[in-house]
């Protein structure tokens, strides 16, 4: 499509024009920890599990009425991709909370551009993801974390669903590192993350694995449809987010 510039009268051809438009944007440059092995290391382990089931388990059991049921569910032995749904900022530390499992996190890029939110989810193993078009290096490099015995995290909205009781569209990845990994995928069900310290009745409820297969969209759905049984939530729109319109 040519977009017409009002202060120029100049007609530029078609080649041209999409050549202008098919251009991406330039990425901001962000901070992060280099894709380093050495970041994942039994230190790494047990300070996550330090904070994830010292600090962050304790903390909410005390402030916010932490409930965890489902654990019997998580296998014994081999690396999970561990998919949420995603509602609070806190739910990060929470997949390790219910799991006790150590992992690595996917994240948007962009959540780097906050310096002081950057360092703390490089602390937490967060690998920062350009979602429309994840890097090669970030996918090879996750894959050799993971055959280390580490799970990998994610949420599987991508993004927090402000809609109060609901989840929003979902995106493949999930299904696409179970895939890659030949991880199983165990859904773990938040609630209540969102509510106020001191208030909040924080519910993590786990589910069964479910494993993966060449069918990405079944899958998801399959994974979607876990996650709104354990959190009682509902499922705004059928329709997956790289299909928006």
């Amino acid at each position: 499509m040519t977009i017409e510039n009002p202060t120029n009268t100049e007609t530029k051809s078609p080649a041209t024009a999409e050549v202008a438009t098919a251009a991406p944007p330039a990425k901001r440059p962000i901070k992060c920890q280099p894709l380093d092995m050495k970041r994942f290391t039994p230190h790494r382990i047990r300070m996550q599990m330090l904070v994830g089931r010292g600090l962050m388990e304790n903390w909410h059991r005390i402030f916010n009425h932490l409930e965890v049921t489902g654990r019997e569910n998580i296998p014994a032995e081999g690396s999970l991709v561990i998919v949420g749904n995603h509602i609070s900022h806190q739910d990060p530390p929470l997949l390790t909370v219910a799991t006790h499992r150590h992992m690595v996190f996917m994240a948007k890029r962009e959540l780097w551009y906050f310096r002081p939110l950057g360092m703390w989810i490089d602390f937490l193993g967060a690998l920062p993801l350009t979602r429309e078009k994840p890097e090669l290096s970030t996918l090879r490099f996750m894959k050799q974390v993971m055959k280390t015995g580490w799970s990998l995290g994610m949420f599987i909205e991508g993004t927090r669903c402000k809609v109060p009781n609901s989840m929003g569209r979902p995106h493949l990845g999930a299904a696409y590192f179970a895939k890659v990994t030949k991880s199983n995928i165990l859904p773990v069900g938040i609630i209540g993350s969102n509510e106020k310290t001191g208030k909040a009745h924080i519910k993590l409820r786990i589910g069964k694995p479910i494993p993966y297969s060449d069918d990405l969209e079944k899958t998801t759905w399959e994974t979607m449809d876990a996650l709104a049984e354990l959190t009682g939530f509902t499922i705004l729109e059928r329709k997956l987010a790289e299909k928006a319109e």
